[in-house]
């Protein structure tokens, strides 16, 4: 079965990329049904080895001269000199054939960009690679709803990946409206919504919601400024005012941390709320057996795995209504619903969740069964390869 399937290489930045877990899901999920999927990242970590996926180096686009310099020439793969060597005449220049030759040694059936920011960073290339190989671009979030509004060659350029893609995978519908309106054909669209091995988080189900001390909080993401967290720290700070004992915890690293510590310093909320870090997965799991609540205060998001996660462990979710997290969370049925920035409407729904176990089990049973039913990887991982099948035999 394996030999009729296509052979995929998935194109990111880092592998793999601590961040990103839902990336490495996806691609052991699809190795594991059979597809052969290669790696190919401008930077592996130490552990990619040991996952077993032939990786391919890329350089960075933004500075072949300084990739040039670091790396020893007879260090790259074969595939690499057939293109850079010998008595070859090639166009555009070094710049062109340093940043063209790993492009080039893809030789999969699909070529996967797994943000459109990196398929728009090679965008001169992707036209010669697009001979020989299908290209899919996933629309995530900030890429599209965030940097075309910072930099306008960022819109111009992601009309022309979406032009030459031939499939653009959005994590939502409301993905779908944001790439529709950058002028991604609708055609070409596949929503194919984030997903998590539900299994692995199930267990933590049988924690207790009843114990003794503080209520207990969760947010878990980059401490950018994005994630909203200035205005959950706002929202603890409410809720101690009106008498209420919390423990809330962020586990997550980043750019923001010391505008966040000035906060928690200002608002006088040094002993309830910890900005813990980055986590491995053992650790996150551990807080989420550990927490009464899960908070997403972000300001703008595709779907939070991180809110996939808590749901799949049975915690309730308090979630700003963003991208397309009204998709997964149903206002007062499976978790709440709060707009953007509403701190208010923060505070009360946590005060709530706070002062009833009976309204944290209702949720928390809720959220479980929403899982079981539509979060799990396999069911992602199943439309992801009829979508690679369609690809390769309209062909």
């Amino acid at each position: 079965m394996a030999q009729n399937l296509p052979s995929l290489t998935a194109v990111v930045s880092r592998f793999p990329a601590p961040s990103q877990t839902f990336i490495l899901r996806k691609l052991i999920g699809l190795r594991e049904a059979g597809i052969p999927v290669t790696v190919a990242s401008t930077s592996f970590t130490a552990s990619s080895a040991e996952l077993g996926f032939p990786m391919l180096s890329l350089m960075p686009w933004q500075s072949p001269r300084v990739a040039l310099q670091a790396s020893s020439r007879s260090a790259w793969p074969a595939a690499f000199s057939a293109v850079l060597g010998g008595g070859q005449k090639q166009s555009g220049g070094l710049r062109h054939r340093v940043t063209l030759a790993p492009l080039r040694a893809i030789d999969s059936d699909i070529a996967h960009f797994e943000f459109s920011g990196i398929a728009a960073s090679y965008l001169d290339e992707l036209p010669r690679l697009h001979r020989d190989t299908k290209i899919a671009v996933s629309c995530r979030g900030a890429a599209e709803q965030i940097e075309p509004l910072k930099n306008p060659q960022r819109r111009v350029a992601l009309e022309r990946v979406f032009e030459i893609a031939d499939l653009i995978h959005c994590v939502s519908d409301d993905m779908r409206q944001t790439v529709e309106g950058l002028g991604a054909p609708a055609d070409k669209i596949l929503v194919n919504r984030p997903a998590i091995p539900v299994d692995q988080f199930s267990a933590l189900r049988d924690r207790r919601l009843e114990h003794e001390g503080p209520f207990r909080l969760l947010s878990i993401g980059r401490l950018h400024w994005k994630k909203g967290f200035d205005d959950s720290i706002r929202a603890v700070a409410a809720l101690r005012k009106r008498g209420i004992a919390v423990e809330y915890r962020i586990a997550g690293e980043g750019l923001e941390r010391e505008k966040l510590m000035f906060m928690i310093h200002e608002l006088a909320c040094e002993d309830s709320v910890s900005l813990v870090g980055s986590l491995g997965q053992p650790e996150i799991k551990e807080l989420l057996g550990w927490a009464d609540a899960l908070l997403l205060p972000s300001l703008s998001e595709g779907i939070s795995n991180a809110v996939l996660e808590a749901m799949a462990a049975g915690l309730p979710v308090v979630s700003t209504r963003c991208g397309g997290m009204a998709e997964v969370v149903e206002d007062g049925v499976n978790g709440i619903l709060v707009e953007v920035g509403d701190t208010g409407a923060m505070c009360d729904h946590l005060a709530e969740l706070a002062g009833s176990a009976d309204t944290r089990s209702r949720l928390g049973l809720a959220a479980a069964a929403t899982a079981d039913e539509r979060l799990d990887i396999s069911h992602q991982v199943g439309r992801f390869m009829s979508a690679y099948s369609e690809l390769i035999a309209a062909s």
